[in-house]
């Protein structure tokens, strides 16, 4: 089910933001009329339109992950899109890691991807590379 960003004044005239599932934009009106909301916009939420409406725990969580590995999630977001596009451009994953790892500022991240391309270069798979670095890749990510 999609998820709709809207905002809307509620009954105390006060500018209210949020998210809202729906099957379609008019289901997601029509939600939100029905709690009595005076409705400013409704439009279908964008990926990644939520950053900084994280919980208190998910602040947390992404601290002590920052705090235990030197690298942030962003940073791993950023790492395998680029290594997703370096794949579909035809590098094959020792290029991609090595010019990835030319390329990063956090030192403690380039020195991971370094490691990687040696085990790479040895003949480790990516997966089998990766598991060896379990404070930032995570079992999920490397399966």
């Amino acid at each position: 089910m999609p998820n709709f960003a809207y905002i809307v004044k509620d009954a105390k005239g006060a500018r209210v933001e949020g998210v809202i599932k729906a099957d379609t934009l008019d289901m997601a009106v029509d939600k939100l009329s029905k709690e009595g909301s005076t409705i400013i916009s409704v439009k279908a939420a964008a990926e990644g339109a939520f950053r900084g409406k994280l919980s208190l725990f998910d602040k947390v969580m992404l601290t002590i992950y920052k705090i235990r590995t030197g690298v942030t999630l962003r940073v791993l977001v950023f790492f395998t899109r680029q290594l997703s596009t370096m794949f579909s451009a035809g590098l094959t994953i020792e290029k991609a890691i090595t010019d990835l790892e030319k390329e990063e500022k956090n030192k403690k991240f380039a020195k991971v991807l370094r490691k990687i391309g040696d085990d790479i270069r040895k003949g480790y798979s990516l997966s089998e590379a990766m598991e060896q670095h379990p404070g930032v890749f995570n079992p999920l990510y490397v399966a």
